[in-house]
């Protein structure tokens, strides 16, 4: 009998076969076969349902203790947040009035759930050792007095997932291979750093533009698309190769934004950002199956994984003085996209990770300055869910069924210059159920698979040199 790997890039390509001859054979009986090919499954789609710290699609609803307070509202509205600006509008930069800078972290916590039934067959469920999750979020901006030009950097975090499911002699996913699939263990992170310059062009408009770089970083172990290696024939008996190890690769785009005062009362305003085109992340690993003479040689691994093009559109409404009404959209595209933008399912007996639809999101948020002290905010953040039911076994790369955003903040002002700024929210549990199916696309059970999210933000910003 022969080992065989099978491993194709997840860039189109051709499947690239090595077989060698084993030391003796093995035999199975169907039954036994019939239930790899399940826990096979099911190993993949646990890969690649992996815990998220996402809101909005793969990206945070809001970003920093200002934005996120209002649910991610702001586009059309400043409110003296330069996260916010650069992240959704950067023409808000013309509305700074001097320096604007904030350091802010955010501490979040999320609660991955995922069962699976088979039809008279075993059940199973998957409880990651989820940590403490930190995000920065840093945001500079100037608009100098009697200066058309404005100009903002920042450095932010702003999307990403990970797991760690430690090895499980009783799963019918990971115990050791080649009963299960082991320790899983999944890390991805994404920063962005915009640089971005703000003009007015008269009283009323004025326009943005930010050229982004982007910082990502992705380890997989171990790697389910399209790399793995079996016995024979039978590729239901899949050993797969470790992409552990964080990978950076980088990306960029560039977004275009305006902002336009209708009145003293209303002011529109919204950005575009292209999409990101990562380099394919790639690692070093080796070859998985024990039975291979070739075993523990190395191998080098790669999977693409790209960020949507956004569009955001906001209205802001100031009622009085004190009061700040912001009311946006986002529209993410994940179709075609490198990695979401897979088809989701089982195509030629290989899964297909995400298969994400694009995202709407609706955000609404207020502001009402109590006292020269005291500032406090309020919003809420709807997003459409990425997958259809028939993908949820396989189009989750990350769980992120978060719907329903609940956010409050408050700002305290320290003396003159300085703030002490800070913000929650709470995303309720929710999720989906969707069919199990095998590699030969029969469905035999359900997969049922729900998240949740509690998150502190919490930072410092000064305001000075302005009139």
């Amino acid at each position: 009998m022969s080992t065989r790997s099978r491993q194709t890039s997840s860039k189109s390509g051709p499947d690239r076969r090595e077989k060698a001859s084993m030391t003796a054979p093995v035999m199975r009986r169907r039954s036994k076969a019939m239930m790899r090919k399940m826990v096979a499954l099911l190993g993949l789609a646990l890969i690649v349902a992996m815990p998220c710290w996402a809101g909005n699609g793969n990206m945070l609803h809001g970003f920093g203790a200002v934005n996120s307070s209002m649910g991610g509202a702001g586009a059309g509205l400043w409110v003296e947040d330069p996260v916010g600006a650069l992240m959704f509008n950067p023409a808000l930069i013309s509305r700074s009035d001097g320096n604007h800078v904030f350091f802010g972290t955010e501490f979040f916590k999320d609660g991955v759930e995922i069962d699976v039934a088979v039809t008279n067959g075993p059940t199973g469920s998957a409880d990651p050792s989820n940590q403490l999750g930190i995000l920065p979020a840093i945001g500079w901006t100037l608009q100098e007095e009697g200066s058309k030009l404005g100009f903002g950097f920042g450095l932010i975090a702003i999307a990403g997932f990970r797991t760690d499911y430690p090895e499980d002699p009783a799963s019918i996913a990971f115990a050791q291979p080649p009963a299960g699939f082991g320790r899983i263990y999944t890390d991805h992170r994404v920063v962005k750093i915009p640089t971005a310059v703000s003009y007015q062009a008269n009283d009323k408009l004025a326009l943005g533009l930010s050229v982004n770089i982007y910082a990502g970083e992705l380890a997989i172990a171990p790697l389910p698309f399209r790399v793995f290696d079996v016995v024979g024939d039978d590729d239901a008996n899949r050993f797969y190769a470790q992409g552990d190890g964080l990978d950076l690769s980088f990306a960029w785009s560039i977004q275009p934004a305006f902002l336009y005062e209708v009145s003293d009362l209303i002011s529109v305003g919204g950005s575009l950002t292209t999409e990101q085109d990562f380099a394919e992340f790639r690692w070093n690993s080796t070859i998985a199956h024990p039975d291979d003479p070739n075993y523990g040689k190395h191998r080098r691994l790669g999977f693409d994984l790209d960020g949507p093009m956004n569009v955001t559109m906001g209205v802001g409404i100031t009622p009085g003085g004190k009061t700040q009404i912001a009311a946006d959209v986002t529209w993410l595209k994940y179709d075609g996209v490198g990695g979401f933008g897979l088809p989701g399912g089982i195509i030629d007996r290989v899964i297909q990770p995400f298969g994400w639809h694009n995202v709407w999101a609706y955000k609404i948020g207020a502001v009402h300055q109590v006292n020269d002290k005291h500032t406090l905010r309020l919003g809420y953040n709807y997003g459409s869910v990425m997958m259809p039911k028939r993908n949820v076994l396989t189009a989750t790369g990350a769980p992120a069924f978060f719907k329903h955003h609940f956010s409050l903040g408050h700002t305290l002002q320290v003396n003159e210059f300085m703030r002490a700024n800070m913000g929650f929210y709470y995303v309720p549990r929710s999720g989906a159920t969707g069919p199990f199916i095998n590699l030969d696309g029969d469905t035999v059970g359900t997969v049922e698979e729900s998240n949740t999210l509690t998150s502190l933000q919490v930072g410092l910003s000064w305001a000075f040199g302005g009139s």
